[in-house]
Parts: structure tokens; sequence; C-alpha cells
């Protein structure tokens, strides 16, 4: 049989409120998810920078090894000039082996100066380290905390979500398909997911425009389904919304302040 338009309304205002519920459940988690998506790619990116820190330690600790070793290799030789001195013939030997010998002393030098330089850059580099990790370890407990905390909220809100939703599909199956996708679409469409908005002094009570008189009269009449001519909602009278006069200045500021906090996300 032929369901009223009547019906209809009453059935898409009772599955928006029913879809208002679990929004709101929903809401109730704010920006916990998003905070721990950021906190969690601002991890990673300092996870890396502790790895590229101290694998850069690493490589100037390798480098003062091999200068280390250098200078080893170089007072050894410097050793081997000296015996060698005492066994010279001429003047020219005599010269050439402490030319020898003052540039070993010099690489020496050289090798010196580079360890204490790297020496710096270590010091340089473990200061970075120490406070990259500490910044590392601070996120770690705050991505903990509101990981549990998240956890905890869904676990609140969980079964009451499930129960709600058994509820929506109930709902649900009264529309028939066309007027579910409509609904559907609408929705999708409205950042605070109000598709059936009710009327609010003489007003739309998703987009706050002005409806005219006599669209006013039609949709009061039941006679067809009729959507704001600004913004595309389907629109409801107080018969349909159960809506009291002295109750719609407080509906508008709830609308209003949910519209709010979805345009600042």
């Amino acid at each position: 049989m032929d369901v009223t338009i009547d019906k209809k309304l009453k059935d898409l205002w009772k599955l928006q409120q029913i879809d208002s519920r679990i929004d709101a459940l929903r809401a109730v988690l704010g920006e916990l998810p998003m905070e721990v998506a950021d906190l969690e790619d601002e991890i990673a990116g300092l996870q890396t920078r502790v790895q590229h820190i101290t694998d850069e330690i690493e490589s100037f600790n390798h480098e003062i090894t091999a200068k280390k070793n250098s200078i080893k290799d170089f007072q050894r030789a410097i050793e081997k000039y000296d015996e060698q001195l005492n066994n010279i013939k001429n003047s020219r030997e005599y010269d050439a082996i402490n030319k020898e010998k003052e540039i070993a002393g010099l690489e020496i030098l050289s090798a010196e100066k580079k360890i204490r330089d790297f020496g710096k850059q270590i010091e340089l580099k473990q200061e970075m380290l120490d406070k990259t990790q500490g910044n590392l370890d601070s996120k770690m407990k705050d991505l903990d905390f509101k990981k549990s905390e998240l956890l905890e909220i869904e676990k609140e809100n969980a079964e009451e979500i499930e129960k709600i939703k058994v509820e929506r599909e109930t709902a649900a199956t009264k529309l028939d398909a066309r007027l579910a996708r409509a609904y559907g679409r609408i929705r999708t469409n409205m950042r605070n997911g109000i598709a059936v908005a009710p009327i609010i002094r003489s007003s739309c009570g998703g987009c706050f425009s002005k409806i005219p008189p006599q669209r006013h009269s039609d949709i009061r009449a039941h006679y067809r389904i009729i959507d704001c001519e600004n913004c595309g909602r389907i629109l409801v009278d107080q018969a349909i919304t159960g809506i009291a006069a002295f109750d719609e200045e407080k509906q508008e500021k709830t609308t209003r302040r949910k519209m709010r906090l979805t345009t600042a996300k």
C-alpha cells in the first residue's frame, strides 16, 4: 500500500534523530583520533632524526678511530726514521730522512686536529641527540596517554553505538530505496550530518535561511516532500518534529553550535 507523505516525513525525521545520536557519540572522541595520528607521524619523524644523528655520531667515531690508527702508524714511522738517523752516511740522506720525519710529524698534528674537530662535532650532535630523544620520549608518553584515552572512550561508547546502529537499521528499512538514497546523499553533503532539518522561527533549521510563507504553508500541508531552496535539506514542521515553539530557540543554538564545530574542523 502507498505510504503517506506524513509517514515518510516522520520516518525521515526519526532516522535523522538516530543518526544525530550516533554523530554525537562519535563526536565525544573529539580531536583525539586526529591527535593520535599526528603524534604518530611526529614520532616517526623524530625516530628518523634520532637514527640519523646516531649514524652521524657513529661515523665521527669511526673517523676518530681511523685517525688514531693513522697517528700510531706515523709514530712508528718516526721511530723508524730515528733509527735510520743513527746510520746515515751523508748529509743528503740526513736531510731526506728528516724531511720524511717532519712530514710524519705534520700528519700527526693534522690528525690530532681532526680528532679534536670530530670530538666537537660529536659533542654538538650528542646535544642534539639528547634533545631530540627527550622530545621523542615526551611524545611517546603523550601518544600512550592519548591512545589509552581513545581506547577507553571507544570502549565506553562502542556498546551504545552498536545498539543504536541496530535501531537505525530498523528505521532505515521503513524508507523506500529512492528516499533512502536521497537522504544518504544529502547527509553526506552536509558537514554537520543534518539531512532533515526542522523549521525554526520560520527558517531552515540547517542553514537558517528564511522560508517563504507559501513554501512554509506547503510544508505544513504534508502533500509532498519539500527541501530548502538554499541548502537542499529536507524540511519538516513542528507536527513532524514535535519541537514546541518555546524549544525552538534552544534547538537553534544547538544547531548553530554544531555547525560552528564542524566548520572549524
